[in-house]
């Protein structure tokens, strides 16, 4: 009897000690919006889908209801605006599925026609990661570029890869920075980019000089990191300018690194809007691409 016990208690210890995989990058969710930049997002995510082995499913949204007129008689589309939309939603769905045809990826294309927001939401909630751009679907439905990131990066738990402006390809393999103030969001964010800093070359924890309530200690970054096979440099810069984002983009910039790791909306939104903030204003322009989550 006491050796059953002890062939037990063994194998509830062998269970406790197996080591838990990071969950990897499988599924990349890519949101189809034909702007100057869809190639340049679309060869990004192809280059991490080969680096993780990940299927890419391309999410294309024909917004009606930027077309939608209300009157008194009710809710109507013009019948000519719809076959315009989907005939052009055709014509680009036809490129890219060619242009994939050539890939070693495995893809699958999605056309809907609907509400932009809860789309994309639904489709993220089993993506590992979304890749998406800066600009606009449509001024008329979405309004400025930043609404809808901002929109999407509060409601969503996926992590919301932002192509940097102008970037033409990301290098997954070089250098990452994680931006830390020690929030509660930076912490979500580092723990979501455990995939992705992985494969860098480098990775630093910047720190920029600022007073804040409810820090976890930068060190703490590290020791988690290091945790998961990854060494990171801890540097600590002193904030120069009056924003925050401006010291961090110009850290980045000159260090060319490749990725910024930094988790969205430390306060609410709305002072976000009345008081400026660095999530407000890496989502309103940044040259280096954006991983973040909250």
């Amino acid at each position: 009897m006491k050796s059953d016990q002890i062939m037990i208690e063994r194998t509830a210890a062998s269970v406790v000690r197996s080591p838990i995989k990071p969950t990897a990058i499988k599924t990349i969710l890519f949101h189809v919006h034909n702007d100057d930049q869809l190639q340049d997002r679309l060869q990004v995510a192809l280059t991490l889908c080969r680096a993780f082995g990940a299927h890419l499913h391309l999410l294309h949204v024909v917004p009606l209801q930027a077309y939608t007129v209300v009157d008194a008689f009710g809710t109507f589309v013009s019948s000519q605006i719809v076959e315009v939309l989907e005939n052009e939603a055709d014509k680009l769905r036809g490129l890219i599925e060619a242009e994939l045809a050539n890939e070693d990826v495995s893809w699958d294309y999605e056309e809907i026609t609907g509400e932009l927001m809860p789309h994309l939401i639904q489709c993220a909630a089993l993506a590992d990661l979304v890749v998406i751009g800066r600009e606009s679907p449509s001024p008329e439905f979405a309004g400025p570029s930043i609404t809808l990131l901002g929109d999407l990066l509060h409601r969503m738990r996926t992590p919301l890869l932002v192509i940097g402006d102008g970037t033409k390809d990301l290098d997954p393999f070089g250098l990452g920075i994680v931006a830390w103030n020690g929030s509660y969001e930076a912490a979500n964010a580092l723990r979501n980019a455990v995939p992705m800093l992985k494969l860098a070359s480098e990775v630093r924890v910047l720190r920029i000089e600022e007073a804040k309530a409810g820090q976890f200690p930068s060190t703490r970054a590290l020791e988690y990191l290091s945790r998961h096979g990854i060494h990171a440099d801890l540097v600590t810069e002193e904030r120069v300018s009056d924003s925050i984002k401006e010291d961090l983009v110009e850290y980045a910039s000159f260090h060319r690194a490749g990725l910024i790791v930094m988790g969205g909306y430390g306060h609410s939104r709305a002072g976000e809007f009345l008081f400026g903030g660095v999530t407000r204003g890496v989502l309103r322009a940044c040259p280096v691409s954006l991983l973040m989550s909250r």
